[in-house]
């Protein structure tokens, strides 16, 4: 990071200097690891006891914390280092050099004129159409027919399957396979018999999926990513299962098919959510939760089986007695017993 006074980067995140407004900042880092040139930044007061111990020159605090050095304050202490952090991106055209790789294997029939970037053994079916300033990282794999919009990044290793629909703007981080065949099987004479799985997966604009996620094309239709929508590591989605705008799905999570998540949705890490259900607009679903029947818009769900949040507390504190009260109900018992002896 280029010197900058704390004056002028509190100018550029529209904050107020509390102490040196002249000292020089060279970095960006943790509380841990920040020493006396570098910023860091605090979004909750839990953290200020850590701060403490801190060799930070420098913090982004939100208005009226407490300051124990130079600071910066802002109304959202997390958005304004976030701002900074992305000054620090690499330049894009070092991961993805502008031009076709020799490497790449692109069909005739594709139309890849408009990309930008097209790395190391790229492998490209017919009938793809890839929009303006695309960048593929190496090793990427588009199937026949896949169609992808403007200003998309699939990074390394990632596998869109035929006829899988992209908007713009989207981002799929390395390890991805977008349009697997969906899990379809059923029950016959000889064994289980394949469903074909003839549909397809289309992510809206804006999307950006994690690491190693797996989201299967459906057996009709299309498994649909709404706009806006983000998607954590290692998370599978199941066929035909329609994820509304603008919603947060953590690590581990598994969404089994034809079910939906309304708009705007949080899911916590490792939660698993059953087939065929519909998950009210604005819900949020614990980490560890497993869904097994219908969300209310707006609720707020946690545990096995997920109830609301308020009645799994309720529950998680009358189990922590239990112990104690079959304690007390055997004296009882041995009591009542011992009485009857006598009589």
């Amino acid at each position: 990071m280029q010197g900058r006074t704390l004056s002028q980067i509190a100018r550029l995140l529209g904050g107020t200097v509390s102490g040196d407004g002249d000292l020089v900042i060279t970095g960006l880092a943790d509380l841990e690891e920040a020493g006396p040139g570098d910023l860091t930044f605090v979004a909750e007061g839990s953290f200020l006891g850590r701060l403490a111990g801190s060799c930070a020159g420098a913090v982004v605090l939100c208005e009226g914390m407490p300051a124990d050095r130079p600071a910066i304050f802002v109304a959202d202490a997390y958005a304004a280092f976030a701002r900074l952090l992305a000054e620090r991106l690499p330049d894009p055209d070092r991961s993805f050099p502008p031009g076709v790789h020799p490497t790449a294997v692109i069909d005739k029939d594709a139309d890849v004129g408009g990309a930008r970037s097209i790395g190391p053994y790229c492998v490209i079916g017919p009938g793809v159409a890839l929009g303006r300033d695309c960048r593929l990282g190496p090793h990427v794999i588009l199937g026949a027919d896949v169609r992808l919009g403007d200003g998309c990044v699939l990074h390394g290793q990632t596998t869109l399957r035929e006829g899988c629909i992209l908007g713009d703007r989207v981002v799929i981080h390395p390890g991805c396979v977008i349009g697997s065949d969906g899990f379809g099987y059923r029950p016959g004479p000889t064994g289980m018999v394949k469903i074909p799985q003839v549909g397809i997966v289309q992510i809206e604009d804006d999307v950006e999926i994690g690491a190693g996620v797996t989201i299967d094309r459906a057996t009709v239709g299309r498994t649909r990513i709404g706009a806006g929508s983000k998607i954590d590591n290692q998370v599978q989605i199941g066929h035909n299962v329609t994820i509304g705008r603008h919603c947060a799905l953590s690590a581990l999570t598994g969404i089994a098919g034809s079910t939906t998540l309304e708009d705007g949705i949080v899911v916590g890490g490792q939660a698993g959510i059953g087939d065929h259900l519909r998950i009210g607009a604005g819900a949020r679903i614990g980490g560890k939760s497993g869904v097994w029947r219908d969300v209310p818009p707006g609720a707020t769900l946690f545990g096995y089986p997920a109830l609301d949040i308020k009645e799994t507390f309720r529950i998680t504190g009358a189990m922590r007695q239990l112990p104690d009260l079959i304690k007390r109900f055997r004296r009882l018992e041995k009591r009542v017993q011992a009485s009857s002896e006598e009589e």
